[in-house]
């Protein structure tokens, strides 16, 4: 409940996020919306039908396949480099329960660059691992039913994604060093250390992505009729990841908790 509270505080910050993710969105877009205009000539696609369409004319001008491969690449690369710089600050804001937190634009801004490089850092690192992970847990899967794969699957993704959130905590409230792997791996065994929290971050984002996915099911049911639905479960979606991160704050100091005693200075 405290997570929620602190997130519900910071629904400003949601509301940026979403139209951020709108505006990315809109600059993906703008490519294949040039690509289509140009295949269609003078015609024009109706709103309700649009997906309907755009399925024929990529059949018609297999070309467009590209322009939409190279726009959902640029929009996810797009998006993992916002959240990624963005991230540290949202954790400033909503602030650990009981804990001091930045006051003023000026403050946070400020604490805000000092742990910018090392959360980017562990990013980095996460990033490393993530790859070494998933391409390991695919070829682990392959043998087993399509529907069990896909479970662990997502469990195996969304372990990652905790695990760099509870790192990014680590580096921007307790000022572990983003720049150690120790710290990337720290993230992993803060997760072992409190399941009900790792439960229920993980069920947070999952609960986002079902949230998104029936947004998009909605849309394709509809031939694009449902737009304004995608857009608004987009936004619960992002609400939903201000939660995550705020229970991510829950977990104890990275000093206290993460350290070994060979550590300790």
């Amino acid at each position: 409940m405290n997570a929620l509270r602190r997130a519900s505080a910071a629904w400003r910050w949601a509301v940026g996020l979403w139209l951020g993710e709108l505006l990315i969105a809109l600059v993906g877009a703008y490519g294949v919306r040039n690509h289509v205009a140009a295949a269609m000539d003078e015609y024009v696609i109706p709103d309700d039908h649009l997906l309907y369409a755009l399925a024929e004319l990529v059949h018609a001008h297999p070309q467009l396949t590209a322009s939409i491969l190279v726009s959902l690449v640029t929009t996810t690369l797009l998006g993992f480099v916002v959240w990624t710089l963005l991230a540290p600050l949202l954790l400033l804001r909503l602030g650990r329960e009981g804990h001091a937190r930045p006051r003023g634009a000026a403050a946070l801004g400020a604490a805000w660059l000092a742990s910018l490089g090392g959360a980017v850092a562990t990013s980095a690192w996460h990033l490393a691992l993530r790859i070494a992970l998933v391409v390991i847990a695919s070829q682990a899967v392959l043998a087993l039913p399509g529907i069990v794969a896909v479970v662990l699957g997502v469990i195996v993704v969304l372990t990652l994604t905790c695990a760099l959130d509870l790192s990014r905590v680590a580096v921007v409230v307790d000022g572990a060093p983003g720049t150690s792997p120790r710290t990337a791996l720290d993230g992993f065994t803060a997760l072992a250390r409190a399941p009900l929290r790792t439960v229920a971050m993980m069920g947070l984002g999952a609960l986002g992505w079902l949230v998104v996915l029936a947004g998009l099911v909605a849309v394709l049911r509809t031939g694009g009729a449902a737009l304004p639905l995608m857009r608004a479960c987009a936004a619960l979606a992002t609400f939903l990841g201000l939660v995550r991160l705020a229970v991510a704050l829950d977990v104890p100091p990275w000093s206290r908790a993460a350290r070994g005693p060979g550590d300790q200075a």
